[in-house]
């Protein structure tokens, strides 16, 4: 462990809401058989587990894969099983009520064209209505839903962005997706004052000519480094999101990126691969985008070693978060996605609707499709399935609640990710 990570945790052991927030989670486990301090442990080192732990405003920020630590979110998800007993033991096996995180599509409407854009093709038009979000969002949280974000499109082009951040309490944490337009200084108080945690930014790179290439605008690099500044000022954690093509995965440039972006703003680089999904369902010629293995290993490499260095900002990878060493693609089980129109994804890139939360409660809609999902699986979901998806869809998406439930069970999987292996004994 470096002397950095040594000292935020040993910071962490002496702080009296951490201890208090451990208690309140040992009492909800304590009378499970299938819990026992040693598995307590087992899970706490596996979520610090090639992460660096940022302290922000009295939490601490783990792993994108969770709510900040300790808050009433972080119980939520704990929580969110469907007995209220043995609530570890579903907690091991994956058995939830509700995703961790659920992205809701605000708007369509985006100043951007990016070349990877994964909401190209889907054919449902119309957005939902402010009491329509807003009614979604209550449901959400009493389904006991820790983290909601707010994407796109751009939510920033909606004028009622202000009442559907204000809708969410502390039992969910709220982050908000933006491009940067639109996000002024008085917006980002704004913001701020109506409970938003954190702010996620697109940035592509450094250069200015290479973001705003891949993002087919002249403005984006300017409103993304703005916008992260102005984030940061308003006292939100911030976020910088970035997606990398093969063609620029290199160790150099990636880390003149972390350093450019920790100088503007950002708390955190959140790195992303390409989809198979979107614009780039359509695109030929892919030799240059996509990730093979060893790319994804040479990713986590690089997030590993820029988590050691003290002059950076935290560096997070979904190649990690989701690899079979740590959570697994929680596609339709540990996260999900509703789009603008009001159709449950399993997430933001697997374009299958089962059902519309205008006819059905989420609740209602998310039980059925998690029971047919099944368990968090290894390896993108997206990856594998997409490209069915588009032909069955005639391009035409989202693909039919029948036909994306065919998909999904032939799909199925009940060999775990090893995080969840480790708690049950497996391979520990």
């Amino acid at each position: 462990m470096n002397v950095e990570k040594t000292k935020i945790m040993t910071r962490m052991i002496f702080d009296k809401d951490v201890r208090k927030s451990l208690f309140e989670i040992y009492s909800i486990f304590k009378e499970d058989e299938n819990f026992s301090l040693k598995r307590l442990l087992i899970a706490m080192r596996n979520m610090a587990k090639g992460e660096k732990i940022v302290r922000f405003e009295g939490k601490y920020i783990i792993s994108p894969f969770l709510p900040p630590f300790p808050s009433k979110a972080f119980i939520e998800n704990i929580l969110a099983v469907n007995e209220p007993t043995n609530i570890f033991t579903q907690q091991i096996r994956a058995k939830r009520r509700a995703p961790i995180s659920i992205y809701l599509c605000l708007t369509n409407k985006c100043p951007n064209n990016c070349v990877y854009c994964s909401a190209k093709h889907r054919d449902r038009e119309g957005e939902l209505t402010t009491e329509e979000w807003i009614k979604v969002i209550k449901d959400l949280q009493d389904m006991k839903t820790s983290i909601i974000g707010l994407t796109g499109g751009d939510p920033m082009m909606r004028d009622d962005i202000f009442d559907i951040v204000g809708a969410i309490d502390e039992r969910s944490a709220s982050i908000l997706f933006t491009s940067g337009i639109n996000l002024t200084p008085e917006k980002a108080r704004e913001l701020k004052k109506r409970g938003l945690f954190s702010v996620g930014i697109s940035l592509d790179s450094y250069d200015k000519d290479t973001h705003n290439k891949n993002r087919n605008s002249d403005k984006a690099f300017d409103y993304a480094v703005k916008a992260m500044q102005t984030s940061r000022s308003a006292g939100l954690y911030t976020l910088s999101q970035t997606v990398v093509l093969k063609e620029n995965l290199d160790e150099e440039e990636l880390f003149k990126l972390f350093k450019f972006a920790g100088e503007n703003g950002a708390h955190e680089v959140k790195i992303l691969e390409p989809i198979l999904s979107g614009n780039l369902l359509s695109t030929k010629d892919l030799s240059k985008i996509m990730f093979t293995e060893e790319d994804r290993k040479k990713l986590i490499a690089i997030q590993h070693k820029a988590n050691k260095k003290r002059n950076l900002p935290k560096i997070t990878t979904f190649a990690y978060t989701e690899s079979e060493e740590k959570y697994g693609c929680g596609a339709g089980t540990q996260h999900s996605y509703i789009s603008a129109a009001g159709d449950l994804y399993p997430c933001d890139f697997v374009p299958m609707s089962f059902g519309s939360v205008k006819e059905t409660s989420v609740a209602e809609l998310w039980s059925e499709m998690n029971g047919i999902i099944g368990a968090p699986k290894i390896g993108c979901f997206g990856q594998a399935v997409n490209k069915e998806v588009y032909e069955r869809a005639n391009g035409k998406l989202p693909l039919c609640k029948e036909e994306s439930t065919e998909i999904c069970k032939r799909c199925r999987s009940e060999t775990l990710p090893k995080y969840y292996r480790d708690l049950q004994g497996l391979g520990y």
